[in-house]
């Protein structure tokens, strides 16, 4: 939470009077109870209003291609995974989406847990595919600036095991 602090606290640098800044985030992570909890990053999209739908104009994204597979329990003390950059209009930004890849038949384990001790298994992500992981954000991306944000994601709360049966829900925990 310091670096997400630290990083938001350095949002602008340098300015071109351009009508325009940039957006760029990272990732990171709290120490979590499981060895290990791998997410798949298809894309970040963010808007100027919070209210807006998946399917409303003026979404911007920044979008990982290859999607990205980050084992979060890896982006723990300080350690970030940059996940990319986009120019977008100035202003300010109050919603964020972490749009995850879908667990498939020809990767199945795209999202997923692996308990300690036991085997990994893969981790079910409602609307984590569709509209994304929603995040309430207040971000201002100054004329010409660069706003950095850190999505410090708390694996241990964020994973939610179903009962007795072996499978694990994804609850998202993010800091922004």
């Amino acid at each position: 939470v310091a670096t997400a602090g630290a990083a938001l606290a350095l949002a602008a640098c340098g300015g071109s009077g351009s009508g325009t800044g940039t957006l760029r985030v990272a990732l990171t992570d709290a120490p979590a109870c499981y060895q290990a909890v791998n997410v798949t990053i298809d894309k970040v999209r963010v808007h100027q209003s919070t209210n807006a739908s998946d399917s409303d104009g003026g979404w911007s994204e920044i979008a990982l291609v290859p999607a990205r597979r980050v084992n979060l329990l890896t982006l723990t003390n300080g350690v970030l995974e940059e996940l990319g950059q986009t120019t977008l209009p100035a202003g300010r930004y109050t919603q964020m989406r972490l749009v995850l890849a879908p667990n498939t038949g020809s990767n199945p384990l795209a999202n997923s847990v692996q308990p300690t001790g036991a085997a990994e298994t893969a981790l079910t992500t409602p609307s984590g595919q569709q509209s994304g992981l929603k995040l309430n954000t207040n971000i201002v991306v100054g004329d010409g600036q660069i706003a950095d944000v850190v999505l410090d994601f708390d694996a241990c709360r964020s994973i939610v095991p179903r009962g007795a049966s072996g499978q694990f829900n994804l609850k998202p925990v993010i800091a922004v």
